[in-house]
């Protein structure tokens, strides 16, 4: 596909929505007569391409990191049919045929003349954030000859470490442009910064790129074993001010800018996404509100918006407002039966690998009027679009889940009265963000680093410091969404008794490497399970270092078994995209998905 620089981007920026081909990519794009020479491109523009590609990228990362993290529902029973040749198909393209092409005509333009330091910094951390990250999920990619299209049509692949190094040298081209520039007020106007750039775009600020940039290294550093240099890496992203993440609009049309789980959730014929059993079951605790204060994790309302009262098979509570059934007030579990039409695992037996295990609660519905699916569920679909719990006001821009646990019961049936469902407009309007690198991980980070050095009071410190973060930006969500009922909206007491219960909890526990069950969960969470789980709930609407976290510590030890008790080898590589493996001789496809990166020692977790 050539790249008609000014005018389709143009219509990119108008629609706001990522395209990616179908035909065949190959690295070598040839001249041609209806395309823009680099010299005549609107650099804008480019860099505008190049922010959308990298969005785009991270998106895709996203996605595949947080079903494997079981962040998200993972479909599909089997690993290396759910991640095939298209894995990382369009995060491939975006690199060799979008973003490389688009500096390269930048750089051309860029002289004394016409200073264009602030699109060549911008591009080339993104470029090298993008090129970390295809090495993490493939390994050896193609780079040194993919520069050189011309001369090397079908380049071969490079060292994994090899491309690794570079990829930080590229970064620290992109910091060393940005520090030429003496003041944000000499970018050139007309500059339009998706990221940083204000809710118009405008007023590009680089102090907050070079954080990026920095944070870049330091997650490189952590994945590479370096946690000293975590610990100490300064000028990085610490503040939810300087976070990493796109935001959408509200739009539905000319052009469509909501956030993509808004579109799929907020629709006339219901809600299109499961949202992951194991994820609810870990911050939802058995009674919900009614437990101890500090019990259930103050997000799940921002996160999850449910549309029912209660799943077959499964218990929800009612309070007795009006004294039918005893004193007025009280609280009753009511368990529902099976219903194979809504739900066809609640008419089965638990399958024989999960039973007497933590799965066995979680592996069908869940209590509350949760309602999603679990890790492998394959089953098709079912009409349940009104009845599934959906995306909530973060990060989707949805709709914020006001309802108490235990059902106001007054004489009507809870089902025709529970009064939340999904429709077109409702919440947020889909005014949500997509997570790509925020201060709260940046404190998970250090605190998995200082874990691993055996500074478990500092690790400690971090954890607060991230959960205090994380729910803070969460619930400030909850704006968007101005019809809601904050009635059960938490409180401060209740987000610090939360806070304070995960560090007691993690202060007590042992360190890392406690005892294993015979089914291979732990007997007692160590620190470093607490540490996951809660980094992996904080990493929701996003999660690509999910990937990179489970391969690199063998944690979190409690994550959910698929349905499928041979499900093949969990994803050390995924495999190459296949439109470049048919157009380049020089790259064989994989035959399985064991392949290591260089920095994968090959810790395992349990659960997979």
């Amino acid at each position: 596909m050539k790249k008609i620089y000014k005018y389709i981007l143009l219509t990119i920026l108008s629609t706001g929505t990522l395209f990616y081909s179908c035909e065949t990519v190959e690295l070598e794009e040839l001249a041609s007569p209806n395309s823009l020479s680099p010299t005549q491109a609107d650099v804008d523009l480019l860099l505008n391409s190049i922010q959308l590609n990298y969005f785009g990228s991270m998106s895709g990362f996203n996605n595949t990191g947080a079903d494997l993290g079981r962040i998200d529902y993972m479909g599909g029973r089997n690993y290396f049919n759910n991640y095939g040749s298209g894995t990382v198909q369009g995060q491939w393209n975006n690199l060799y045929t979008g973003m490389l092409p688009d500096i390269a005509a930048i750089q051309e333009q860029h002289s004394a003349e016409n200073d264009l330091s602030f699109h060549l910094g911008v591009s080339k951390i993104m470029q090298g954030h993008l090129m970390l990250s295809l090495v993490d999920f493939l390994g050896d990619i193609v780079y040194t000859e993919a520069t050189q299209p011309g001369e090397f049509p079908t380049p071969n692949l490079d060292d994994d470490q090899a491309v690794y190094t570079a990829a930080l040298g590229v970064i620290d081209e992109g910091i060393a442009y940005l520090n030429t520039i003496a003041d944000d007020n000499t970018i050139a106007s007309g500059v339009t910064d998706l990221f940083y750039g204000g809710t118009d775009g405008s007023s590009p600020n680089t102090s907050k790129w070079v954080k990026l940039a920095n944070t870049i290294k330091m997650k490189a550093n952590l994945t590479t074993g370096n946690y000293a240099a975590v610990i100490s890496a300064t000028d990085v992203i610490s503040s939810t001010d300087d976070d990493m993440q796109f935001s959408f609009g509200t739009n539905e049309l000319s052009p469509d800018n909501r956030h993509g789980d808004y579109r799929a959730d907020y629709r006339s014929d219901g809600a299109n996404i499961y949202q992951s059993h194991w994820l609810i079951d870990i911050m939802v605790s058995p009674m919900g509100d009614e437990d101890a204060e500090g019990s259930t994790d103050p997000r799940r309302r921002y996160y999850f918006y449910r549309q029912t009262w209660r799943s077959p098979n499964n218990y929800s509570l009612f309070e007795d407002v009006n004294g039918a059934f005893g004193p007025a007030g009280s609280v009753y579990t009511s368990t529902g039966g099976a219903n194979a039409e809504t739900l066809e695992c609640s008419g089965l037996t638990t399958p024989p690998h999960l039973e007497f295990t933590p799965g066995e609660e979680i592996w069908c519905s869940l209590p509350l009027g949760y309602w999603g699916r679990s890790h492998g569920n394959d089953e098709g679909t079912p009409p349940d679009g009104f009845l599934r719990t959906a995306s909530g006001v973060y990060p989707a821009g949805g709709s914020f889940d006001g309802r108490a646990d235990a059902f106001p019961y007054v004489g009507d049936s809870p089902t025709a009265t529970f009064g939340q469902a999904v429709g077109l407009g409702n919440g947020g309007g889909g005014a949500g963000v997509e997570p790509i690198i925020l201060a709260s991980y940046v404190e998970f980070w250090r605190a998995e680093a200082n874990l691993m050095l055996g500074n478990t009071a500092a690790a400690s410190a971090n954890i607060e410091n991230a959960l205090e973060m994380s729910i803070a930006k969460v619930m400030s969500f909850g704006a968007l969404d101005g019809s809601a009922n904050f009635d059960e909206a938490p409180d401060e007491d209740t987000v610090d008794a939360f806070i304070t219960r995960i560090l007691d909890e993690f202060d007590a526990a042992p360190e890392m490497g406690s005892a294993l069950d015979a089914n291979g969960f732990p007997v007692e969470q160590d620190q470093m399970d607490i540490l996951s789980e809660q980094f992996f709930i904080t990493m929701f609407g996003g999660g690509a270092d999910a990937f990179n976290f489970v391969r690199r510590t063998g944690y979190p030890r409690t994550m959910a078994r698929s349905w499928d008790p041979n499900p093949g080898t969990y994803p050390r590589t995924v495999l190459y995209p296949g439109n470049e493996v048919g157009a380049n001789p020089n790259i064989l496809q994989r035959t399985d998905l064991n392949t290591k990166v260089f920095w994968d020692a090959g810790a395992t977790s349990p659960a997979n």
